[in-house]
């Protein structure tokens, strides 16, 4: 096994962390609203600043805030093996009978902010929103990922042949992601039943890579320790960069009772620039091999916000009780950090059901169903999304005429997905749990 060509391989598939809900980079959770119905594509209300920015302009005149708060509790699990590689780790061998190692990824976002501001007069509604449009989390590998130790072992098993006795070594990774999203935009009621609207949309890409692979140790069959059999490598590496794309919205108002709505977020094009202090080792690496160079100082990479297509319906059969639905398109594809041959566009369902216990107490409930449609080559070890459905509840209580509160809880069941090749094989598994409170006022 080449170390420089799989290392190379692993940290270039390192993708932007997305805190939840919505497709590969794109944050769909952007209020607690969501989180206890994610069918929010025809909703009338603050959140729809983001959700469904048209319907705004049917609100009542004046000035509406929206502020929410969520913690994200997310775990990224791989169990490798490489045939029986990692028994012979000395210093920590495999826990599983098989030779298989569980390798444990953290995420943890304990404040995930999102604001929404409307001032709606007469015909017209003039809208701002800021919270984390991608990202929005860190996630740790405390004790590295796979990949790396079967470098390890590997190169020791193929340096010492015969006299091959085991490895050690220590490795850590960790990813840091923050697209800031900042709105702006107008919504024109055309007619009591239709509104409309475009606006703009600003995106601060803040990304921030740091690991090790360092300690490295051979033994030999006879026990004699080989320190610094092999270098120490170290990334840390700051990435930044900002895009601008229009989005633009539909409401249609059928009847009192049916609602429909269309917005189309168009793609946000950005290209970020490093600032790194990575070790001369693996500056040596990238002089060598090409793919490190997408970490060196002063580097650019394609880390675009694919375009999305979002449609709902909500439906009230009494006016007590709504009934919505929605379905979201990401065009993966047109992205630059993205090919056919790695994904196709990614598609997601959601529904709800909203009750009005009493003219000041709502429960609600809903769910959503994304699906990926990639290959084996847009999975790695640091960076791996898998489908899943997600079901949320909460309920909502009207302190007063223009102050209501809300409480919800939010969680996501994935599918695993086991990737096997002619040396390895790998089950990434995922979990995630958000908890929200949002507060909505009047002014």
């Amino acid at each position: 096994m080449d170390i420089k060509k799989t290392m190379a391989t692993v940290l270039m598939s390192t993708a932007v962390l997305t805190a939840t809900a919505g497709g590969y980079v794109t944050n769909t959770n952007q209020s607690v609203g969501f989180l206890r119905n994610p069918a929010r594509d025809a909703s009338i209300g603050v959140d729809g600043v983001y959700y469904n920015p048209a319907g705004v302009a049917f609100m009542n005149d004046g000035f509406h805030l929206g502020l929410n708060w969520q913690m994200v509790r997310q775990h990224r699990d791989t169990r490798a093996s490489y045939g029986d590689l990692f028994k012979w780790n000395y210093a920590n061998p495999s826990q599983c009978a098989d030779g298989s190692r569980v390798f444990k990824g953290d995420v943890n976002v304990p404040v995930q902010p999102a604001v929404s501001l409307v001032y709606n007069k007469s015909k017209w509604s003039y809208q701002l929103s800021a919270g984390f449009i991608g990202g929005g989390g860190e996630c740790e590998f405390t004790d590295g990922v796979a990949a790396f130790e079967a470098l390890v072992g590997s190169s020791a098993m193929t340096a010492l042949g015969a006299n091959f006795g085991g490895y050690a070594f220590d490795s850590h990774v960790k990813g840091r992601s923050y697209d800031i999203g900042l709105s702006l935009g107008v919504a024109h009621k055309v007619t009591e039943r239709l509104g409309v609207f475009v606006g703009l949309r600003g995106i601060f890409a803040l990304n921030n890579y740091k690991g090790h692979l360092s300690d490295i140790a051979f033994r030999m069959a006879d026990g004699t320790i080989l320190s610094g059999a092999m270098p120490d490598f170290t990334l840390d590496c700051d990435q930044t960069g900002f895009g601008i794309a229009p989005v633009i919205g539909v409401d249609y108002r059928v009847n009192d009772k049916l609602n429909v709505a269309m917005k189309y977020e168009f793609r946000t094009h950005i290209t970020t620039k490093n600032d790194a202090a990575n070790s001369a080792s693996f500056e040596q690496l990238a002089q060598s091999q090409p793919a490190f160079a997408g970490f060196v100082d002063g580097a650019e990479n394609n880390a675009d916000l694919p375009g999305m297509l979002s449609v709902g319906v909500q439906y009230a059969p009494i006016h007590t009780l709504r009934i919505s639905a929605g379905y979201h398109r990401y065009f993966d594809v047109d992205t630059r950090q993205w090919t056919k041959s790695q994904l196709d566009d990614t598609n997601e369902f959601t529904f709800g059901v909203e009750y009005d216990v009493t003219p000041r107490l709502e429960v609600s409930a809903g769910g959503q169903k994304t699906i990926y449609d990639q290959t084996d080559d847009n999975v790695s070890d640091l960076a791996f999304n898998l489908s899943s459905y997600s079901l949320g509840a909460g309920i909502a209580y009207r302190l007063t005429e223009n102050v209501k509160l809300s409480a919800a809880y939010f969680r996501t069941f994935y599918d695993d997905r086991t990737k096997v090749t002619p040396v390895s094989s790998t089950r990434y598994s995922r979990d995630n749990r958000v908890i929200g409170i949002g507060l909505e006022l009047g002014l």
